[in-house]
């Protein structure tokens, strides 16, 4: 699997150590075009650019408390772990009867990954190789100033030994648990947006806990309001997947999104001379929550529905727990479709990193969780994703 390391935006100016007045955008954007004037035409956007980004990011920051290197290029070499799973819970009824649940668990495996970044304050580029057994590629990008953080990622995998739960309400001696073995696999895609702002941008510095090229020099603590957007689709509707849709009565794929309004706190402690220990806590709030159910009936191979062969084979006194399709298969149908919204849901989000600077190099440690969860009828789910990785930086 090869992924995209996060390609991280970040804009600063060169390293001072006393308070300097806040800049308006107007200054900064007549500093960038006084830059370029006098250089040569085709280098005057790069001129103008490599200013802007120079000077706006530390342009409104006490520098006693926020330092900007003055080496503006870096290397990184990145150790990646991580692990997306979903999980998804549906009642199951017979002719009407609601008998209990139905839950699938899937997630990528644990996936480890290496691979380098460069970049110039901030902006650049990253290539990872993925090492282990996970199943599944990641997509980032992010942009982080001194007082907001943006990041964005896509996460996909294929799961093809799901667990598959059941509980009996009425036997529940009968409540089962199993790893199935499918020959076409469960897909997970996911979507993940969200943006932060720092109301104490002043003293406190997002970059210098998620990226180095700020660092904070005194410990510094700041309110944190959040924006994240979540889309996520499960599918597995393939032909060969009919006991699956039959266990989850029907339903063959899932789409759901999220938008979320969070407020929580963030804390960068400098407990020695280069050291930063930095963790952030946000409950958030899923203001819009919207869930789209597709179904599909399991039919033979005239066009008619499999479902009444099904349950004269549950009815048999002497079913021995095993489905026996006919000699030309079963195929699956979708017939229809909803779009439900769902309650004002509950959800988290919290990081944490740890870093060390020295004049040259810098090392980080940082860790993210998120969790979502959702509700529909008889049918919810949740998703969580974790990540960490280790970092050593290297300034030029």
């Amino acid at each position: 699997m090869i992924a995209l390391m996060p390609l991280i935006v970040v804009a600063q100016d060169i390293t001072a150590t006393l308070p300097v007045p806040a800049q308006k955008s107007g200054s900064l954007f007549r500093m960038a075009s006084d830059s370029a004037k006098g250089k040569p035409v085709l280098l005057q956007p790069f001129y103008w650019v490599k200013t802007l980004i120079d000077s706006s990011a530390v342009a409104t920051v006490d520098r006693s408390y926020i330092e900007q290197p003055k080496l503006p290029w870096s290397v990184e070499l990145r150790t990646e772990f991580s692990q997306s799973a979903q999980k998804t819970t549906s009642g199951w009824s017979y002719e009407g009867v609601q008998y209990g649940t139905v839950t699938t668990r899937t997630d990528n495996g644990f996936s480890t990954s290496v691979g380098l970044w460069v970049g110039y304050r901030g902006y650049g580029f990253g290539l990872s190789k993925e090492l282990t057994r996970g199943d599944g590629s990641s997509l980032s990008f992010g942009a982080m100033g001194g007082s907001f953080g943006i990041n964005l990622r896509i996460n996909s995998y294929r799961s093809r030994q799901p667990l598959l739960e059941s509980e009996d309400f009425i036997s529940p001696e009968e409540s089962a648990s199993a790893t199935g073995d499918l020959d076409d696999p469960i897909h997970v895609r996911s979507l993940f947006i969200d943006g932060y702002y720092m109301l104490n941008g002043k003293h406190f510095s997002y970059a210098a806990a998620y990226d180095q090229s700020l660092i904070q020099r005194k410990s510094a603590g700041s309110v944190a309001l959040g924006l994240m957007y979540y889309h996520s689709r499960v599918s597995y509707e393939q032909d060969s997947n009919w006991p699956v849709l039959f266990l989850m009565n029907g339903v063959g794929k899932l789409k759901f999104t999220q938008a979320n309004v969070g407020v929580g706190y963030a804390y960068n402690w400098v407990p020695a001379r280069g050291w930063l220990v930095s963790a952030q806590v946000m409950p958030m709030v899923a203001f819009f929550n919207q869930v789209h159910t597709y179904y599909y009936d399991i039919v033979d191979k005239d066009g008619y529905s499999a479902l009444p062969k099904i349950r004269e084979q549950m009815e048999d006194p002497d079913w021995n727990g095993e489905i026996v399709e006919d000699e030309g298969g079963w195929r699956v149908v979708d017939y229809a479709d909803e779009k439900t919204n769902g309650s004002v849901r509950l959800n988290f989000d919290g990081r944490m990193s740890v870093s060390y600077n020295w004049s040259r190099w810098y090392l980080r440690v940082y860790g993210h969780y998120n969790r979502f969860t959702y509700k529909n009828g008889d049918d919810n789910g949740r998703w969580t994703d974790w990540k960490a990785y280790a970092s050593l930086g290297f300034r030029f």
